[in-house]
Protein backbone atom coordinates (compact mmCIF):
# COMPACT_ATOMS: atom_id res chain seq x y z
CA UNK A 1 0.00 0.00 0.00
CA UNK A 2 1.38 3.25 -0.71
CA UNK A 3 1.35 5.79 1.74
CA UNK A 4 1.37 9.65 0.73
CA UNK A 5 1.55 12.60 2.66
CA UNK A 6 1.18 16.33 2.69
CA UNK A 7 3.61 19.48 4.46
CA UNK A 8 0.70 22.23 5.61
CA UNK A 9 2.10 25.20 4.02
CA UNK A 10 2.33 28.57 6.67
CA UNK A 11 -0.20 30.50 6.74
CA UNK A 12 0.76 33.90 5.18
CA UNK A 13 1.16 36.94 7.51
CA UNK A 14 -1.73 39.83 6.97
CA UNK A 15 0.01 42.67 5.46
CA UNK A 16 1.21 45.50 7.37
CA UNK A 17 -1.74 48.57 7.84
CA UNK A 18 -2.25 51.43 9.56
CA UNK A 19 -4.45 50.91 12.02
CA UNK A 20 -5.45 54.34 13.05
CA UNK A 21 -4.05 57.71 13.37
CA UNK A 22 -4.73 60.29 16.57
CA UNK A 23 -5.71 62.77 16.39
CA UNK A 24 -9.05 61.02 13.63
CA UNK A 25 -7.73 63.06 10.31
CA UNK A 26 -10.94 62.56 7.82
CA UNK A 27 -13.17 65.04 5.80
CA UNK A 28 -14.96 65.73 9.12
CA UNK A 29 -12.26 65.70 11.44
CA UNK A 30 -11.46 68.77 13.54
CA UNK A 31 -8.87 71.35 12.50
CA UNK A 32 -5.64 70.59 14.16
CA UNK A 33 -4.32 73.34 16.23
CA UNK A 34 -0.80 74.88 15.67
CA UNK A 35 1.43 72.41 17.94
CA UNK A 36 -0.59 69.63 17.83
CA UNK A 37 1.53 66.86 16.86
CA UNK A 38 0.23 63.95 14.82
CA UNK A 39 0.93 59.64 15.65
CA UNK A 40 0.18 57.26 13.17
CA UNK A 41 -0.51 53.57 14.74
CA UNK A 42 0.66 50.43 12.65
CA UNK A 43 -1.31 46.95 12.68
CA UNK A 44 2.18 45.66 14.46
CA UNK A 45 6.00 46.65 15.40
CA UNK A 46 7.65 48.40 12.53
CA UNK A 47 11.34 48.77 11.43
CA UNK A 48 12.79 52.19 12.57
CA UNK A 49 15.24 52.41 10.08
CA UNK A 50 12.44 52.74 7.23
CA UNK A 51 11.01 55.56 8.74
CA UNK A 52 12.72 59.05 7.01
CA UNK A 53 11.21 62.07 5.97
CA UNK A 54 10.28 60.77 2.82
CA UNK A 55 8.51 57.56 3.80
CA UNK A 56 6.85 59.91 6.25
CA UNK A 57 5.95 63.42 4.86
CA UNK A 58 3.51 66.27 5.36
CA UNK A 59 3.05 68.15 2.34
CA UNK A 60 0.78 71.81 1.88
CA UNK A 61 -0.96 72.26 -1.19
CA UNK A 62 1.85 73.19 -3.95
CA UNK A 63 2.85 69.59 -2.80
CA UNK A 64 6.30 71.24 -0.80
CA UNK A 65 7.51 69.85 2.37
CA UNK A 66 6.35 70.72 5.55
CA UNK A 67 9.34 70.98 7.99
CA UNK A 68 9.07 69.11 11.31
CA UNK A 69 10.79 66.24 13.08
CA UNK A 70 9.86 62.30 13.33
CA UNK A 71 9.92 60.36 16.38
CA UNK A 72 8.94 56.64 15.97
CA UNK A 73 8.63 53.58 18.84
CA UNK A 74 7.61 50.22 18.66
CA UNK A 75 4.22 50.13 16.42
CA UNK A 76 3.49 54.16 15.95
CA UNK A 77 5.18 57.18 14.25
CA UNK A 78 4.77 60.95 15.60
CA UNK A 79 4.92 64.27 13.71
CA UNK A 80 6.24 67.03 15.68
CA UNK A 81 5.70 70.61 14.26
CA UNK A 82 7.57 73.39 14.61
CA UNK A 83 6.04 76.15 17.06
CA UNK A 84 5.43 79.68 15.92
CA UNK A 85 7.52 82.24 17.31
CA UNK A 86 6.20 85.40 15.84
CA UNK A 87 3.39 87.28 17.25
CA UNK A 88 1.26 86.04 14.25
CA UNK A 89 1.81 83.00 14.49
CA UNK A 90 2.82 82.37 10.74
CA UNK A 91 6.28 81.12 10.63
CA UNK A 92 5.86 77.72 12.48
CA UNK A 93 5.35 74.34 10.73
CA UNK A 94 1.52 74.89 9.92
CA UNK A 95 0.01 78.20 9.02
CA UNK A 96 -3.47 79.51 10.46
CA UNK A 97 -6.13 77.92 7.86
CA UNK A 98 -3.86 75.32 5.88
CA UNK A 99 -4.69 72.49 4.51
CA UNK A 100 -2.06 69.98 4.12
CA UNK A 101 -1.55 66.00 3.47
CA UNK A 102 0.00 63.22 5.05
CA UNK A 103 1.85 60.75 3.22
CA UNK A 104 2.87 57.22 3.96
CA UNK A 105 5.10 55.44 2.08
CA UNK A 106 3.70 51.90 0.87
CA UNK A 107 4.29 48.95 -1.57
CA UNK A 108 5.16 49.05 -3.97
CA UNK A 109 8.16 51.98 -3.33
CA UNK A 110 11.55 50.87 -1.92
CA UNK A 111 11.24 53.37 0.82
CA UNK A 112 7.92 52.17 2.06
CA UNK A 113 7.42 51.84 5.75
CA UNK A 114 8.51 48.13 6.77
CA UNK A 115 7.37 45.47 9.43
CA UNK A 116 10.40 43.97 11.99
CA UNK A 117 10.54 40.93 8.90
CA UNK A 118 10.69 43.35 6.15
CA UNK A 119 7.51 43.34 5.13
CA UNK A 120 6.51 46.88 3.30
CA UNK A 121 2.62 48.79 4.38
CA UNK A 122 0.72 47.32 2.07
CA UNK A 123 -0.51 50.63 0.57
CA UNK A 124 0.24 53.89 0.42
CA UNK A 125 -1.56 56.82 2.64
CA UNK A 126 -2.83 59.81 2.15
CA UNK A 127 -4.69 61.74 4.62
CA UNK A 128 -6.23 65.58 5.11
CA UNK A 129 -5.05 67.53 7.30
CA UNK A 130 -6.47 70.79 8.28
CA UNK A 131 -5.25 73.61 10.69
CA UNK A 132 -7.45 75.95 12.54
CA UNK A 133 -7.85 79.24 11.55
CA UNK A 134 -7.44 81.91 13.96
CA UNK A 135 -10.21 82.46 14.81
CA UNK A 136 -11.18 79.04 15.37
CA UNK A 137 -9.69 79.14 18.98
CA UNK A 138 -10.90 76.49 21.37
CA UNK A 139 -12.75 77.97 24.20
CA UNK A 140 -10.57 79.28 27.05
CA UNK A 141 -7.74 79.35 25.10
CA UNK A 142 -5.92 82.83 24.16
CA UNK A 143 -4.79 81.18 20.75
CA UNK A 144 -4.88 78.04 19.13
CA UNK A 145 -2.04 76.70 20.67
CA UNK A 146 -2.53 73.90 22.99
CA UNK A 147 -0.86 74.29 26.17
CA UNK A 148 1.61 71.72 27.56
CA UNK A 149 0.63 68.10 29.32
CA UNK A 150 3.80 68.41 31.40
CA UNK A 151 3.38 69.57 35.30
CA UNK A 152 5.97 72.36 35.36
CA UNK A 153 4.83 75.87 37.21
CA UNK A 154 5.18 78.52 34.49
CA UNK A 155 7.65 80.90 35.65
CA UNK A 156 10.77 82.55 35.05
CA UNK A 157 13.11 81.50 37.28
CA UNK A 158 15.44 83.85 39.68
CA UNK A 159 18.81 84.89 38.24
CA UNK A 160 21.57 86.47 39.89
CA UNK A 161 24.74 86.70 38.18
CA UNK A 162 23.88 87.13 34.39
CA UNK A 163 26.51 88.55 32.18
CA UNK A 164 24.94 91.27 29.51
CA UNK A 165 28.19 92.31 27.04
CA UNK A 166 28.10 95.94 27.35
CA UNK A 167 28.38 96.84 23.62
CA UNK A 168 25.27 93.98 22.78
CA UNK A 169 23.47 94.19 25.29
CA UNK A 170 20.82 91.15 24.73
CA UNK A 171 19.29 89.35 27.59
CA UNK A 172 17.90 85.93 27.18
CA UNK A 173 15.17 84.91 29.73
CA UNK A 174 14.53 81.62 30.18
CA UNK A 175 10.76 80.35 31.05
CA UNK A 176 9.57 76.97 32.42
CA UNK A 177 6.74 76.68 29.48
CA UNK A 178 6.44 78.12 26.25
CA UNK A 179 5.18 81.63 26.15
CA UNK A 180 2.42 82.96 23.99
CA UNK A 181 4.36 84.96 21.15
CA UNK A 182 1.75 87.83 20.67
CA UNK A 183 2.36 88.62 24.51
CA UNK A 184 5.52 88.90 24.06
CA UNK A 185 6.03 93.07 24.03
CA UNK A 186 8.31 95.23 25.31
CA UNK A 187 5.21 96.72 28.27
CA UNK A 188 5.60 92.81 29.73
CA UNK A 189 8.99 93.61 30.83
CA UNK A 190 10.37 96.34 33.25
CA UNK A 191 14.07 96.60 32.76
CA UNK A 192 15.81 99.06 34.94
CA UNK A 193 19.40 100.18 35.62
CA UNK A 194 20.21 100.07 38.98
CA UNK A 195 21.38 103.54 40.07
CA UNK A 196 20.39 106.32 42.06
CA UNK A 197 17.85 106.82 41.58
CA UNK A 198 16.65 103.26 39.08
CA UNK A 199 16.72 104.23 35.65
CA UNK A 200 14.06 102.19 33.53
CA UNK A 201 15.87 100.93 30.10
CA UNK A 202 13.88 100.56 27.01
CA UNK A 203 13.63 97.81 24.99
CA UNK A 204 14.61 98.22 21.49
CA UNK A 205 12.88 94.77 20.48
CA UNK A 206 11.83 91.46 21.93
CA UNK A 207 11.48 88.39 20.81
CA UNK A 208 10.48 84.55 21.03
CA UNK A 209 13.96 82.91 20.30
CA UNK A 210 12.27 79.11 21.09
CA UNK A 211 9.36 77.61 22.82
CA UNK A 212 10.53 74.11 22.71
CA UNK A 213 10.04 72.64 26.00
CA UNK A 214 13.73 71.02 26.64
CA UNK A 215 16.04 71.26 29.68
CA UNK A 216 16.25 75.35 29.66
CA UNK A 217 12.37 75.93 28.32
CA UNK A 218 11.32 79.01 26.37
CA UNK A 219 13.63 81.23 25.71
CA UNK A 220 13.16 84.82 25.00
CA UNK A 221 15.22 87.86 23.92
CA UNK A 222 15.21 91.20 24.86
CA UNK A 223 17.45 93.12 23.09
CA UNK A 224 18.29 97.02 24.56
CA UNK A 225 20.47 98.17 21.28
CA UNK A 226 23.94 99.34 21.77
CA UNK A 227 22.89 103.02 23.50
CA UNK A 228 19.43 102.10 25.35
CA UNK A 229 16.44 104.53 25.47
CA UNK A 230 16.02 106.03 28.57
CA UNK A 231 12.24 106.17 30.18
CA UNK A 232 13.49 109.17 31.49
CA UNK A 233 14.28 111.03 28.49
CA UNK A 234 17.88 111.60 29.52
CA UNK A 235 20.06 110.49 26.33
CA UNK A 236 20.80 107.57 25.32
CA UNK A 237 24.39 106.20 26.38
CA UNK A 238 25.97 103.00 25.85
CA UNK A 239 26.01 100.85 29.50
CA UNK A 240 29.15 100.10 31.29
CA UNK A 241 31.18 97.43 32.76
CA UNK A 242 30.03 96.86 36.38
CA UNK A 243 26.71 98.31 36.26
CA UNK A 244 23.95 95.96 36.96
CA UNK A 245 20.68 95.33 35.06
CA UNK A 246 17.71 94.28 36.69
CA UNK A 247 14.27 92.72 34.87
CA UNK A 248 11.27 92.18 36.08
CA UNK A 249 7.89 90.64 34.36
CA UNK A 250 4.94 93.15 34.10
CA UNK A 251 1.58 92.34 35.62
CA UNK A 252 -1.75 92.83 34.36
CA UNK A 253 -2.65 93.15 30.94
CA UNK A 254 1.06 93.82 30.01
CA UNK A 255 1.96 90.57 31.23
CA UNK A 256 3.48 87.57 29.28
CA UNK A 257 1.26 84.32 29.24
CA UNK A 258 1.42 80.66 28.28
CA UNK A 259 -0.45 79.14 26.17
CA UNK A 260 -3.51 78.52 28.21
CA UNK A 261 -3.02 82.47 28.88
CA UNK A 262 -1.85 81.91 32.25
CA UNK A 263 0.75 84.63 33.48
CA UNK A 264 3.96 83.50 35.08
CA UNK A 265 3.88 82.77 38.99
CA UNK A 266 5.62 86.17 40.52
CA UNK A 267 9.54 85.52 41.37
CA UNK A 268 12.00 88.17 42.10
CA UNK A 269 13.79 90.72 39.63
CA UNK A 270 16.53 88.93 37.44
CA UNK A 271 20.01 90.25 38.33
CA UNK A 272 22.98 90.81 35.12
CA UNK A 273 26.51 92.64 35.63
CA UNK A 274 27.17 94.53 32.62
CA UNK A 275 30.77 93.01 31.29
CA UNK A 276 33.10 94.65 28.79
CA UNK A 277 31.62 93.49 24.89
CA UNK A 278 32.58 94.51 21.58
CA UNK A 279 30.53 95.03 18.79
CA UNK A 280 31.53 92.50 15.64
CA UNK A 281 31.01 88.31 16.29
CA UNK A 282 33.71 86.41 14.69
CA UNK A 283 32.59 83.16 16.29
CA UNK A 284 29.85 81.87 18.38
CA UNK A 285 29.73 78.52 20.24
CA UNK A 286 26.83 76.92 20.59
CA UNK A 287 25.25 77.62 17.44
CA UNK A 288 24.49 75.45 14.18
CA UNK A 289 27.02 73.05 14.98
CA UNK A 290 27.18 71.98 18.38
CA UNK A 291 29.00 68.96 18.23
CA UNK A 292 31.83 68.20 20.72
CA UNK A 293 34.58 65.31 20.08
CA UNK A 294 37.29 63.99 22.02
CA UNK A 295 40.03 64.37 19.70
CA UNK A 296 40.23 60.73 19.06
CA UNK A 297 39.90 60.00 23.17
CA UNK A 298 36.93 57.91 24.57
CA UNK A 299 37.02 59.22 28.12
CA UNK A 300 34.26 61.64 29.47
CA UNK A 301 33.16 64.72 27.78
CA UNK A 302 31.10 67.15 27.79
CA UNK A 303 27.87 67.68 25.76
CA UNK A 304 25.33 70.91 24.61
CA UNK A 305 21.44 70.51 25.96
CA UNK A 306 19.49 73.65 25.98
CA UNK A 307 22.04 76.14 24.16
CA UNK A 308 24.92 75.44 26.86
CA UNK A 309 27.77 73.20 27.32
CA UNK A 310 27.28 70.85 30.44
CA UNK A 311 29.69 67.52 31.07
CA UNK A 312 27.94 64.57 29.15
CA UNK A 313 27.22 62.12 31.98
CA UNK A 314 24.80 60.05 33.58
CA UNK A 315 24.08 58.06 36.76
CA UNK A 316 23.34 54.91 34.69
CA UNK A 317 27.32 55.02 33.11
CA UNK A 318 29.26 54.59 36.58
CA UNK A 319 31.70 56.09 38.50
CA UNK A 320 34.35 54.90 36.31
CA UNK A 321 36.43 53.33 39.04
CA UNK A 322 38.16 50.69 37.11
CA UNK A 323 39.74 53.24 34.34
CA UNK A 324 40.23 52.50 30.75
CA UNK A 325 39.28 48.79 29.68
CA UNK A 326 42.17 48.60 26.83
CA UNK A 327 43.30 44.94 26.37
CA UNK A 328 46.36 44.14 24.33
CA UNK A 329 45.55 40.52 24.33
CA UNK A 330 42.40 38.02 24.66
CA UNK A 331 40.75 38.41 28.53
CA UNK A 332 38.13 36.96 30.41
CA UNK A 333 36.01 39.50 33.15
CA UNK A 334 34.20 37.47 35.74
CA UNK A 335 32.49 39.38 38.23
CA UNK A 336 34.22 40.01 41.41
CA UNK A 337 37.77 38.48 39.83
CA UNK A 338 40.90 40.68 39.37
CA UNK A 339 41.89 41.24 35.98
CA UNK A 340 44.45 43.51 34.04
CA UNK A 341 42.65 46.15 32.31
CA UNK A 342 45.43 46.64 29.52
CA UNK A 343 47.95 49.05 31.15
CA UNK A 344 49.55 46.69 34.16
CA UNK A 345 46.82 47.51 36.57
CA UNK A 346 44.73 45.21 38.33
CA UNK A 347 41.40 46.10 39.10
CA UNK A 348 38.21 44.27 40.39
CA UNK A 349 34.82 44.59 39.28
CA UNK A 350 31.92 45.16 41.81
CA UNK A 351 29.60 41.97 41.43
CA UNK A 352 28.63 41.97 37.97
CA UNK A 353 28.84 45.56 37.42
CA UNK A 354 32.41 46.67 35.46
CA UNK A 355 32.05 50.58 35.88
CA UNK A 356 35.16 51.82 33.15
CA UNK A 357 36.05 55.15 32.81
CA UNK A 358 35.67 53.89 29.20
CA UNK A 359 36.02 50.85 26.61
CA UNK A 360 38.48 50.32 23.89
CA UNK A 361 38.67 46.54 22.52
CA UNK A 362 41.18 46.68 19.56
CA UNK A 363 41.59 45.03 16.68
CA UNK A 364 42.13 40.98 16.66
CA UNK A 365 41.52 41.09 20.87
CA UNK A 366 38.78 38.97 22.36
CA UNK A 367 37.30 39.53 25.36
CA UNK A 368 35.24 36.80 27.17
CA UNK A 369 32.46 37.76 29.70
CA UNK A 370 31.58 35.08 32.27
CA UNK A 371 28.94 36.37 34.64
CA UNK A 372 27.54 32.78 35.87
CA UNK A 373 24.13 33.15 37.24
CA UNK A 374 24.81 36.96 38.18
CA UNK A 375 23.33 39.46 34.95
CA UNK A 376 26.49 41.35 34.12
CA UNK A 377 27.18 45.46 33.42
CA UNK A 378 29.82 46.86 31.43
CA UNK A 379 29.68 50.39 32.04
CA UNK A 380 31.32 53.47 30.71
CA UNK A 381 31.40 56.91 31.79
CA UNK A 382 32.94 58.13 28.42
CA UNK A 383 32.33 56.06 25.46
CA UNK A 384 32.76 52.61 23.92
CA UNK A 385 34.76 51.26 20.88
CA UNK A 386 34.18 47.98 19.92
CA UNK A 387 36.72 46.60 16.95
CA UNK A 388 37.61 43.34 17.99
CA UNK A 389 35.35 40.63 19.58
CA UNK A 390 33.35 40.36 22.74
CA UNK A 391 31.44 37.50 23.78
CA UNK A 392 29.24 37.12 26.39
CA UNK A 393 28.59 33.75 27.88
CA UNK A 394 24.96 34.11 28.93
CA UNK A 395 21.45 33.05 28.53
CA UNK A 396 18.69 34.62 26.98
CA UNK A 397 15.79 36.56 28.29
CA UNK A 398 12.03 37.11 27.43
CA UNK A 399 12.65 40.91 25.53
CA UNK A 400 10.81 43.10 28.52
CA UNK A 401 7.62 44.92 26.83
CA UNK A 402 8.62 48.71 25.29
CA UNK A 403 6.83 51.90 26.38
CA UNK A 404 7.87 55.69 25.78
CA UNK A 405 10.87 57.59 28.34
CA UNK A 406 11.62 53.67 29.74
CA UNK A 407 14.06 54.00 32.95
CA UNK A 408 17.28 52.84 31.52
CA UNK A 409 17.54 51.00 35.19
CA UNK A 410 14.58 48.98 34.74
CA UNK A 411 15.39 48.18 31.25
CA UNK A 412 18.84 46.91 32.21
CA UNK A 413 17.47 44.96 35.04
CA UNK A 414 15.44 42.55 32.45
CA UNK A 415 18.67 41.62 30.68
CA UNK A 416 20.96 39.67 31.46
CA UNK A 417 24.00 41.93 30.40
CA UNK A 418 24.00 45.38 29.11
CA UNK A 419 26.58 47.81 27.81
CA UNK A 420 25.49 51.21 29.09
CA UNK A 421 27.87 54.40 27.97
CA UNK A 422 26.92 58.37 28.82
CA UNK A 423 29.14 58.91 25.50
CA UNK A 424 29.26 57.14 21.67
CA UNK A 425 29.23 53.74 21.31
CA UNK A 426 31.44 52.29 18.17
CA UNK A 427 30.81 48.63 16.62
CA UNK A 428 33.47 47.91 14.24
CA UNK A 429 33.84 44.33 15.32
CA UNK A 430 31.70 42.16 16.95
CA UNK A 431 29.25 41.36 19.75
CA UNK A 432 28.28 37.90 20.55
CA UNK A 433 26.11 35.84 22.44
CA UNK A 434 25.90 31.81 23.30
CA UNK A 435 22.75 31.93 24.36
CA UNK A 436 21.06 30.78 20.68
CA UNK A 437 18.80 32.85 18.54
CA UNK A 438 15.35 32.37 19.90
CA UNK A 439 12.46 34.55 19.00
CA UNK A 440 10.70 37.06 21.56
CA UNK A 441 14.29 36.56 23.74
CA UNK A 442 17.34 38.74 23.97
CA UNK A 443 21.36 38.37 25.52
CA UNK A 444 21.96 41.93 25.11
CA UNK A 445 21.41 45.86 25.85
CA UNK A 446 23.83 48.37 23.86
CA UNK A 447 22.20 51.82 25.31
CA UNK A 448 24.17 54.99 25.11
CA UNK A 449 22.85 58.90 25.94
CA UNK A 450 24.90 59.82 22.67
CA UNK A 451 24.90 57.90 19.52
CA UNK A 452 25.45 54.28 18.32
CA UNK A 453 27.34 53.40 15.13
CA UNK A 454 27.34 49.89 13.88
CA UNK A 455 29.59 49.06 11.37
CA UNK A 456 29.93 45.02 12.64
CA UNK A 457 27.51 42.02 14.31
CA UNK A 458 25.39 41.78 17.50
CA UNK A 459 23.90 39.11 18.93
CA UNK A 460 19.97 38.22 18.25
CA UNK A 461 17.55 40.89 18.89
CA UNK A 462 19.88 42.83 20.94
CA UNK A 463 17.94 45.87 22.60
CA UNK A 464 19.58 49.15 21.39
CA UNK A 465 18.11 52.15 23.42
CA UNK A 466 19.65 56.26 22.68
CA UNK A 467 18.96 59.07 24.55
CA UNK A 468 19.94 61.53 22.08
CA UNK A 469 17.80 61.81 18.44
CA UNK A 470 19.17 62.13 14.44
CA UNK A 471 17.42 65.26 12.07
CA UNK A 472 14.37 63.16 12.01
CA UNK A 473 13.54 63.06 15.46
CA UNK A 474 14.43 59.30 15.28
CA UNK A 475 17.50 57.56 17.61
CA UNK A 476 20.82 58.47 16.98
CA UNK A 477 21.52 54.85 15.32
CA UNK A 478 23.87 54.73 12.25
CA UNK A 479 24.55 51.40 10.23
CA UNK A 480 22.98 48.42 9.66
CA UNK A 481 20.85 47.40 12.73
CA UNK A 482 20.24 43.75 11.65
CA UNK A 483 17.56 42.53 14.09
CA UNK A 484 18.05 44.58 17.16
CA UNK A 485 14.68 46.03 18.83
CA UNK A 486 14.91 50.09 19.54
CA UNK A 487 13.87 51.39 22.84
CA UNK A 488 12.97 54.68 23.85
CA UNK A 489 15.32 54.82 26.88
CA UNK A 490 15.12 57.67 30.26
CA UNK A 491 18.57 58.05 31.37
CA UNK A 492 19.55 60.07 34.92
CA UNK A 493 21.32 63.15 33.89
CA UNK A 494 24.17 63.29 36.92
CA UNK A 495 26.88 61.51 38.60
CA UNK A 496 26.95 58.33 39.85
CA UNK A 497 27.84 58.26 43.57
CA UNK A 498 31.61 57.93 44.37
CA UNK A 499 32.19 59.24 40.43
CA UNK A 500 35.52 61.57 40.40
CA UNK A 501 37.15 62.17 36.77
CA UNK A 502 38.53 64.41 34.51
CA UNK A 503 36.09 66.02 31.31
CA UNK A 504 37.47 67.09 28.36
CA UNK A 505 35.75 67.86 24.90
CA UNK A 506 36.76 69.87 21.41
CA UNK A 507 34.87 71.71 19.49
CA UNK A 508 34.96 71.88 15.92
CA UNK A 509 37.46 73.62 13.83
CA UNK A 510 35.87 77.32 12.93
CA UNK A 511 37.01 79.49 9.99
CA UNK A 512 37.35 83.11 10.79
CA UNK A 513 37.15 86.19 8.51
CA UNK A 514 40.65 86.84 6.17
CA UNK A 515 40.36 90.55 7.09
CA UNK A 516 40.83 89.13 10.97
CA UNK A 517 43.84 88.67 13.01
CA UNK A 518 42.74 88.63 16.41
CA UNK A 519 40.14 89.11 19.02
CA UNK A 520 38.77 89.42 22.26
CA UNK A 521 37.54 85.84 24.31
CA UNK A 522 34.22 86.24 25.78
CA UNK A 523 33.04 83.28 28.30
CA UNK A 524 29.24 83.69 29.39
CA UNK A 525 28.44 82.17 32.75
CA UNK A 526 31.15 80.05 32.97
CA UNK A 527 32.14 78.17 36.15
CA UNK A 528 35.67 78.78 37.95
CA UNK A 529 36.22 74.83 37.57
CA UNK A 530 35.66 74.68 34.10
CA UNK A 531 38.72 75.54 31.92
CA UNK A 532 38.84 77.01 28.12
CA UNK A 533 41.91 76.50 25.76
CA UNK A 534 42.36 77.87 22.09
CA UNK A 535 44.21 76.72 18.99
CA UNK A 536 44.89 77.60 15.78
CA UNK A 537 46.29 76.22 12.23
CA UNK A 538 46.41 77.83 8.94
CA UNK A 539 44.31 76.89 6.07
CA UNK A 540 44.82 74.81 3.70
CA UNK A 541 47.04 75.28 0.66
CA UNK A 542 44.60 73.04 -1.44
CA UNK A 543 41.09 72.80 0.44
CA UNK A 544 40.58 76.41 1.40
CA UNK A 545 37.50 75.30 3.52
CA UNK A 546 39.81 72.88 5.98
CA UNK A 547 42.15 73.54 8.37
CA UNK A 548 46.02 72.26 7.61
CA UNK A 549 46.42 69.30 10.35
CA UNK A 550 50.02 68.35 9.40
CA UNK A 551 52.46 68.20 11.64
CA UNK A 552 54.04 71.20 12.46
CA UNK A 553 51.20 73.52 11.04
CA UNK A 554 48.51 73.09 14.05
CA UNK A 555 49.51 75.86 17.06
CA UNK A 556 49.29 74.83 21.03
CA UNK A 557 46.34 74.34 22.99
CA UNK A 558 46.75 77.89 25.05
CA UNK A 559 44.83 78.58 28.10
CA UNK A 560 42.08 81.51 28.00
CA UNK A 561 40.14 83.66 30.30
CA UNK A 562 37.20 85.76 29.85
CA UNK A 563 38.25 89.12 28.24
CA UNK A 564 41.23 87.53 27.16
CA UNK A 565 42.67 88.98 23.49
CA UNK A 566 44.03 86.17 21.26
CA UNK A 567 46.21 86.66 17.98
CA UNK A 568 46.25 84.50 14.89
CA UNK A 569 47.62 84.83 11.28
CA UNK A 570 44.19 86.29 9.14
CA UNK A 571 42.18 83.17 7.67
CA UNK A 572 42.98 80.92 10.36
CA UNK A 573 40.87 77.94 11.62
CA UNK A 574 40.51 77.90 15.59
CA UNK A 575 39.22 75.63 18.23
CA UNK A 576 38.70 75.31 21.84
CA UNK A 577 39.27 72.85 24.16
CA UNK A 578 37.05 72.53 27.58
CA UNK A 579 38.04 70.48 30.54
CA UNK A 580 36.48 70.20 33.83
CA UNK A 581 36.58 67.62 37.08
CA UNK A 582 33.26 66.06 37.62
CA UNK A 583 32.78 65.21 41.62
CA UNK A 584 29.80 63.50 42.90
CA UNK A 585 28.24 65.60 44.95
CA UNK A 586 29.24 68.77 43.79
CA UNK A 587 28.08 71.26 41.04
CA UNK A 588 28.41 70.04 37.87
CA UNK A 589 30.72 73.07 36.04
CA UNK A 590 29.02 74.72 32.69
CA UNK A 591 29.08 77.47 29.98
CA UNK A 592 26.65 79.54 28.82
CA UNK A 593 28.30 80.86 25.58
CA UNK A 594 31.45 81.52 23.84
CA UNK A 595 32.57 84.08 21.90
CA UNK A 596 35.21 85.52 19.79
CA UNK A 597 35.16 89.26 19.03
CA UNK A 598 37.33 91.70 17.03
CA UNK A 599 38.03 93.67 20.16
Amino acid sequence: MAVTGCTRTPAAKPPLAIARTSPALDESAPPLLLNDAITIYFSEPILPVSVTSDSVTLVDEAGQQVPGSLRVSSNWITFEPVSPLAPSLDDGSYRPGASYRLLVAGAPRPDAIRALDGRRLATPAAFPVRIARLDERPAGLPAILRPSANELPFMLPPLAGGQLPASEPRLHLQFTQPVLPSSVVPEAFQVMLIATPPIELLPRHVRVLSNRLDTQGCTVEIDLGALPARANGDPSQPLKPGEVVSVALGRGRHSVVDYSGAPPLPTPAQLWGVVAGNSITLLEWPSGDNQLHGDGELTPGFETSGGQLRPRVRVEAGDGSLGILRPLRDLVLRPGQPFDRGDGEIVVSQRGRFAFLAIDIPKGVTVRVEPGATPVQLLAAGSVRILGDLVFDVAAAPVPPRQLQQPLAELAAAVPAAIIAAGDVELGGRILATAGPVEGTTSLLLASASSIELRGALPFQTLLAVEARGEAGTAAIRGARGQSIVFDPAFTYGLAAGADFALRALTPWRPLPPDRDGGVVSLLDQDRDLQVAWQQAPADAVRKNAPDLSIGRVGRLETVRHGDPIAFPAGSFVRFAFTARARAGQPLPRLRELRLTDR
